[in-house]
């Protein structure tokens, strides 16, 4: 399959500004490319002066950032929508080369995403940015439009089962939720988690070298947890003259809490340790959730505080930290007050809760195998063999 680089596919738009005229507000997303913000956000998100937004016609690339995490989608919601003055608008030269639903996959797959990262530039991790000559020099690979409109249909059938499978997936958080709030009916106040029983214990954030690193032992990092199910892979070497105490160590059903994150909206993500995990130790940002030998809670069911709407809502009013990185801390989390049902609701809830994830783990199963079908549908594609 022949290659060009990606600067004979596209050029650098002339993007009017949006001024006083009002257009659709577009955001990008990880998943979801463009998004009407009206449509997906029930407040808007954006800045309220909305003059010096760019004007998207359909069918033009936008590129955001980081672009290492292929945040990037050609708009065809709209004739014109507007999009943060931050991001790159590019045309796409002509029709007749590439086809659009073809270089969005291959710009936002596995290969292309490599591509960035050995691309970047910057000392700040999501700060860092891709040269727009190295942005250009992109080597796309392009069979005949005929071909590419075939590997994009393909493409877009195996991801729209994964959609499939996280809206699934969202459906059985929304009902784990609604068991949980018939449970705090039965509440007759409010108590503080401190109170309840419910503590905390961090680990240490040492890391390795390439050239000193542990055979074995890692630490996890926030993002082993932020995304509501732990993932094992999410770790970083520790240092081989380093001992951390067993105390650090991950065990099966660990109730894990990222009290630190980029994202207001990830602060105090919650994860439970399936299987056994190997060698994997807890940071200093990531918490370990225990209970009291006089606590009055189970411990599942103060998971399902934590994930509650109240709690949720109570660390976000008290993070503290810059706007890269917020934190939450252990005195003012513990101090937050939620509804403490008796222990027959609490066991109840429980039980219902227990066989709702015996099917969110079957669904999960079953998203893995479609993102090892994707990921395997995207190899073969981009070199030829599909």
């Amino acid at each position: 399959m022949r290659s060009v680089p990606l600067g004979e596919l596209i050029a650098k738009a002339k993007s009017a500004r949006a001024g006083g005229s009002e257009y659709p507000l577009l955001s990008m997303t990880m998943h979801g490319g463009l998004v009407d913000q009206s449509r997906k956000f029930k407040k808007r998100v954006a800045s309220d002066d909305l003059s010096d937004y760019k004007v998207v016609k359909r069918g033009q690339l936008v590129v955001g950032f980081p672009i290492d995490e292929a945040v990037l989608d050609f708009q065809m919601m709209y004739a014109e929508g507007i999009v943060s003055p931050a991001y790159g608008v590019w045309d796409l030269r002509d029709d007749a080369s590439a086809d659009r639903a073809y270089l969005k996959r291959y710009l936002r797959s596995d290969r292309a995403i490599a591509y960035y990262k050995a691309k970047l530039r910057g000392s700040t991790a999501r700060r860092r940015s891709l040269p727009e000559s190295d942005f250009l020099a992109h080597p796309i690979p392009l069979p005949p439009l005929v071909e590419q409109r075939r590997i994009a249909a393909i493409l877009n059938h195996a991801d729209a089962l994964r959609a499939k499978r996280r809206q699934v997936l969202a459906h059985l958080d929304i009902l784990t939720q609604s068991i949980f709030h018939d449970a705090v009916k039965g509440a007759s106040s409010m108590t503080t988690l401190r109170t309840m029983g419910v503590d905390f214990v961090a680990g240490k954030n040492v890391l390795g070298g390439d050239l000193d690193a542990h055979p074995r032992n890692r630490v996890i990092k926030v993002s082993a947890v932020s995304s509501g199910s732990f993932l094992e892979h999410e770790s970083k070497p520790m240092p081989a003259d380093y001992t951390p105490p067993e105390t650090h160590r991950l065990r099966r059903g660990d109730i894990l809490f990222g009290r630190a994150s980029g994202s207001l909206d990830l602060l105090g993500a919650t994860a439970v340790v399936e299987g056994e995990p190997t060698d994997l130790f807890l940071p200093d940002k990531v918490w370990r959730m225990e209970i009291g030998p006089s606590g009055r809670v189970v411990p599942e069911f103060a998971l399902g505080l934590l994930r509650s709407t109240r709690v949720r809502a109570f660390i976000r009013h008290n993070a503290s930290g810059a706007a890269g990185v917020r934190n939450i801390g252990k005195a003012k989390l513990l101090e937050c007050t939620a509804p403490l049902p008796p222990l027959e609701l609490q066991r109840h809830f429980v039980t219902q809760a227990n066989q709702v994830d015996v099917q969110r783990s079957a669904v999960r199963r079953a998203a893995r195998a479609d993102d090892e079908l994707f990921t395997s549908l995207q190899f073969r594609a981009f070199r030829g063999e599909l």
